[in-house]
């Protein structure tokens, strides 16, 4: 049950406002690296933890949660710009 709880906290807490696809793809490339660097803040069912997290250890994650976290970065840019 609590891997059942972890997986659902984990996809709650990378929700946002950024494109289903772009959230899908950090979300598929990233949780690996996120279970390695932000346990601790993926404990606490923040996702603005979580997300501080991933970014203060980007360097350090893998180069598909890399490319997923720029696309994303991207896709949250350009609809900021179209609004």
């Amino acid at each position: 049950m609590s891997k059942t709880v972890f997986i659902l906290a984990a996809s709650a807490l990378l929700l946002s406002t950024a494109p289903l696809a772009a959230q899908d793809n950090v979300r598929q490339a990233c949780m690996p690296d996120i279970r390695k660097y932000c346990s601790a803040e993926l404990a606490t069912f923040s996702r603005d933890n979580v997300r501080a997290c991933l970014i203060k250890n980007i360097k350090k994650t893998s180069p598909a949660c890399q490319e997923a976290a720029k696309a994303r970065r991207d896709a949250e840019r350009a609809k900021k710009k179209g609004n």
